[in-house]
C-alpha cells in the first residue's frame, strides 16, 4: 500500500465511511469478543476464574497454556495459566454493550490498532451489569478484546486454499472507532474519568 493511500485512509471522515459501507463487501461487522483472565497457575484459582467467565458469557471457558518456560515466574511450557471465552454473532454484540457500560460507554483512543482490533480492561467483574458478588469466587479483573472485520477475511484463516488478504481490506483504526461510535454509542476519549455514584 502506497504512502498516499495510507494517508487517504487515515483522513477519511464519517461520511466517507458511510459511502464506503454501501458496498456489502466493505461493510464491517463485529467478528468476535474474547474475554481473558490470566491466573499464572492452575488448580482451584483457575477454576474460579473460569466460573467467572462462564457466568458473564453463558459459554464454556477454555484453559490457556503456557507457551514457554519462565523460571522467574515458575512457568513451564504446556501448563495451564489462564482461561478465556470467545463469543461471536449477536451474543457478542449484546455482551459488548454490557461491558462498555462499566466505563460509562467510553473507550481510550489508544485502545485500537490498525487491523480492526480493540481492547480494554475491567478491574472488577462485579461492576458488569447483572453480575453479583459471590464470596466463594471473589473479585476478578479481566481483559476484553474485540475484532472488527469485513466479509472475506476467512480466506486468511481457513484450512484449505489459504491466501493473503490485501492491506486495504483490513478495517483501519479510525474506521473501527467510527464503527463503535455509530453501532454501540461509544465515545472515544483520551482519558477515562469514571463517575462514581
Amino acid at each position: 500500500m502506497s504512502t498516499s493511500s495510507k494517508k487517504k485512509t487515515q483522513k477519511m471522515q464519517s461520511k466517507d465511511f458511510d459511502e464506503l459501507w454501501k458496498n456489502p463487501m466493505k461493510k464491517p461487522y463485529l467478528e468476535k469478543v474474547v474475554l481473558n483472565i490470566g491466573v499464572g497457575a492452575g488448580g482451584e484459582e483457575l477454576e474460579r476464574a473460569a466460573t467467572v467467565l462462564e457466568t458473564i458469557t453463558g459459554k464454556k471457558a477454555v484453559k490457556t497454556l503456557s507457551k514457554k518456560n519462565v523460571k522467574e515466574f515458575n512457568l513451564r511450557q504446556g501448563r495451564p495459566i489462564g482461561t478465556m471465552v470467545t463469543v461471536r454473532g449477536t451474543d457478542a454484540e449484546s455482551l459488548l454493550k454490557k461491558l462498555f457500560i462499566v466505563h460509562n460507554n467510553r473507550i481510550l483512543r489508544k485502545s485500537f490498532d490498525n487491523f480492526g482490533n480493540f481492547g480494554f480492561g475491567i478491574t472488577e467483574h462485579i461492576s458488569i451489569p447483572g453480575i453479583e458478588y459471590d464470596n466463594t469466587i471473589g473479585i476478578w479483573g479481566l481483559d476484553v478484546t474485540g475484532r472488527i472485520v469485513r466479509h472475506g477475511m476467512r480466506v486468511k484463516y481457513r484450512r484449505k486454499a489459504r491466501t493473503k488478504v490485501p492491506r486495504h481490506h483490513y478495517v483501519s483504526r479510525n474506521e473501527t472507532r467510527y464503527f463503535l461510535e455509530k453501532n454501540f454509542g461509544v465515545k472515544v476519549v483520551d482519558k477515562l474519568e469514571l463517575e462514581f455514584m
